[in-house]
């Protein structure tokens, strides 16, 4: 867990460097320390479909007609052992002339849930917490990349998009490899830095299922699987038994007649496998089987799509195999992921281990009122 400590110790190297910046002339001027970024409504896509701006192109289906399917029925056993799941909080405290400085903290864990037990998953890394300051370092601003120095001497390690977490305080280039980053572009920047702050819970979520891979334990128990929430992120061929859960079905995958079908869908059942249309125009290392499973019935003042999910499996998972795990799913509904709003795509297991992660979050938001009163102060002083 995060303790208070670690938490101090992470806002303490960041006001060491503001007062080095304010020694030097760099001001940073408070911002809105109290606004979740992840709240915030930008001018993007949903964040399940974030990965690709292309216009939306018909899926390749697997099985043919495509359709509704029954899934067999459900006699109550799962072999969904070990699910892993991440959250992120992100906030900005600050600006340097109309580049944001934002602070994050992302949590991930993988619990194990065995004869209706939960417990906690030990790893030796990476770190459960790792919380990070993301400048637009790149865009070209001489302040910025003077207080991302001093930000190096206070003790951060700088993190760059191919790197795996492996210290708890990170620093981040929000605009690498934007060859036209605009230093005025403030909305932009921050919502760029969002960006970034998603990458980092998903590289932390991918090493930890690594690890998961690897150890011992799981290497001894070859009918385990995992549930990743969210999609399967730089998964291993290797890796068979691991699925992948999205929960927000905001923006379907089909397009014409299909999104009837899919709204039509019937509880417990699902729909025929295929390839999401983004994930065709990638490498075929990221190709995944999908398909869609109703988990209940339509609640009342939800539309239709609110108690779907999509599930990700290996990309040869065969159609026997596909019933197999939506039986699986359907049994992990009990007990009812309340209060939740999301409960209706949601299995339990999965709110268990966001409940046991948000308070590492909340925690660390608390410190950052010490920041706020640093700049504000520094700022009356101006």
């Amino acid at each position: 867990m995060l303790a208070g400590s670690a938490s101090e110790d992470f806002v303490s190297k960041i006001s060491r460097a503001l007062d080095d910046a304010g020694r030097r002339g760099i001001h940073v001027t408070a911002g809105a320390g109290t606004v979740d970024l992840e709240a915030q409504q930008f001018a993007h896509r949903p964040v399940e479909d974030e990965e690709d701006g292309a216009p939306q192109g018909r899926p390749f289906h697997l099985e043919e007609p495509p359709g509704p399917r029954e899934i067999g029925r459900d006699d109550g056993t799962s072999k969904l052992c070990y699910f892993l799941d991440g959250v992120q909080s992100s906030r900005e405290i600050g600006r340097i002339g109309m580049s944001p400085v934002i602070v994050a903290t992302v949590a991930a864990a993988i619990i194990n849930r065995c004869n209706r037990r939960f417990s906690r998953m030990p790893l030796e890394e990476p770190p459960v917490v790792v919380q990070a300051v993301i400048l637009p370092r790149s865009a070209g601003e001489t302040s910025v990349e003077a207080f991302w120095e001093l930000l190096i001497e206070a003790g951060f390690s700088p993190f760059g998009p191919e790197d795996v977490p492996s210290s708890p305080h990170l620093i981040m280039d929000s605009a690498e490899y934007m060859a036209d980053a605009d230093p005025s572009d403030y909305v932009g920047m921050r919502e760029r830095a969002r960006v970034r702050v998603r990458a980092l819970r998903e590289r932390l979520e991918g090493e930890m299922l690594r690890q998961w891979e690897l150890d011992d334990k799981t290497l001894e128990e070859p009918d385990a699987w995992i549930a990743v929430d969210g999609q399967l992120k730089d998964i291993r061929e290797s890796n068979r038994r691991a699925i992948g859960l999205i929960k927000s079905v905001a923006r379907p995958e089909f397009v014409g007649k299909d999104v009837g079908m899919l709204l039509d869908l019937e509880p417990g059942m699902r729909t025929t496998s295929f390839v999401p249309d983004w994930q065709l125009r990638r490498d075929h290392s990221e190709r995944r089987t999908s398909w869609y499973l109703r988990m209940w019935p339509p609640q009342r003042g939800a539309d239709a799509l609110g108690s779907l999910m999509r599930v990700e499996a290996p990309r040869d998972t065969e159609p026997v195999q596909i019933d197999e795990i939506s039986r699986w799913i359907i049994a992990e509904r009990a007990p009812l992921a309340k209060p939740d709003p999301r409960w209706p795509a949601m299995i339990y297991p999965i709110r268990y281990v966001e409940k046991i992660l948000k308070p590492l979050v909340q925690g660390s938001e608390r410190a950052y009122s010490r920041l706020e009163r640093q700049l504000l102060a520094s700022d009356g002083g101006n």
